[in-house]
This record gives structure tokens, C-alpha cells and sequence, in this order.
């Protein structure tokens, strides 16, 4: 993630993923996801959340 933009990410992201022919349900496209975004995020989302979110959709929501 460049900037701190996080909709620039997400949206570079998901046109990343579909440029590669990848649904947002495939195998690995959360792990890849979680990795492009600041440790520091990672780590609120996931000790905000409740439940944590377990689908790419439930992570870009959770960013804002």
C-alpha cells in the first residue's frame, strides 16, 4: 500500500486480481490481500473485530 491510500489499494488490488483471472473467493487472494496492507491494520482489524473476517469482502470493508 503506497501513501496510506487505502482505496487506492483496494482498488489497484481487485483489478489486480481480476487482470490475473482470480475471483475474490479464490484460494490465497486473502492471504495475498492481508499482505499488502500495514502491519499495523492488520493487527486493529483483527483485534477490533468481532467476529474476525474470514472473506476478502469482510477485509475491505473492515479497512474503512
Amino acid at each position: 500500500m503506497i501513501n496510506g491510500n487505502i482505496d487506492s489499494y483496494i482498488a489497484t488490488f481487485t483489478k489486480l486480481l481480476r487482470m490475473a483471472s482470480y475471483l475474490d473467493t479464490e484460494h490465497g487472494s486473502l492471504a495475498l490481500f492481508k499482505q499488502g496492507l500495514p502491519r499495523g491494520l492488520n493487527i486493529q482489524i483483527i483485534n477490533h473485530s468481532n467476529p474476525i473476517p474470514d472473506t476478502l469482502k469482510g477485509w475491505k470493508e473492515a479497512t474503512h
